[in-house]
């Protein structure tokens, strides 16, 4: 299977990677509630367990929703996927270690782990915008740890309102422009 080929039927199948973005960002935002309301500690652990429910569930709104199926084992573009993970559970740890350190730093740690997990999408999806949700999402976590802005405990609901808003986007144009392959 060529680059091209597999890309393409990726981006048909998991509506570019849309439904995972969306159902993120739901994780984000109910991250950002918890912590609000009941602590951190919570609110992170809300979104290291519920980041954990990112695949099954976009893959059942997939499957339910639009009709969808997974990619076959071995289909390069998962493989890609896959191997953007692991270095984002890596910043997730550190992000988790920081919380009696340096609190104000763990959900922009988090934000840096997720935005750089996205661009491997690129190549997974052969869709140049995942580039720019990576880096606006590790942006956030960088602007926060060096610029004390915006507030820290609003860059969960920033990234939740960015990943949302790209989510939306992201699946109507696929649903516009992307052909069973």
């Amino acid at each position: 299977m060529n680059i091209e080929k597999a890309q393409a039927e990726a981006r048909y199948q998991y509506l570019r990677g849309g439904t995972g973005a969306f159902v993120s960002g739901f994780v984000w935002l109910i991250a950002a509630l918890v912590a609000s309301y009941y602590g951190l500690n919570q609110g992170f652990i809300v979104l290291f367990f519920g980041g954990m429910l990112i695949f099954p569930l976009s893959t059942l709104v997939l499957k339910l929703i639009f009709k969808r199926t997974l990619l076959a084992n071995g289909h390069p573009s998962g493989q890609i996927v896959i191997e953007t993970v692991f270095p984002m559970i890596a910043m997730l740890v550190i992000a988790w270690l920081l919380i009696p350190i340096k609190p104000e730093w763990v959900f922009a740690v988090a934000s840096i782990g997720v935005g750089t997990h996205y661009f491997g999408f690129r190549t997974a999806y052969g869709d140049f915008s995942y580039w720019v949700l990576g880096s606006v999402m590790t942006l956030v976590g960088l602007i926060t740890i060096f610029f004390k802005q915006p507030k820290p405990e609003l860059v969960p609901y920033i990234i939740a309102i960015i990943e949302i808003i790209f989510a939306i986007w992201v699946v109507a144009l696929s649903i516009k422009k992307d052909k069973p392959v």
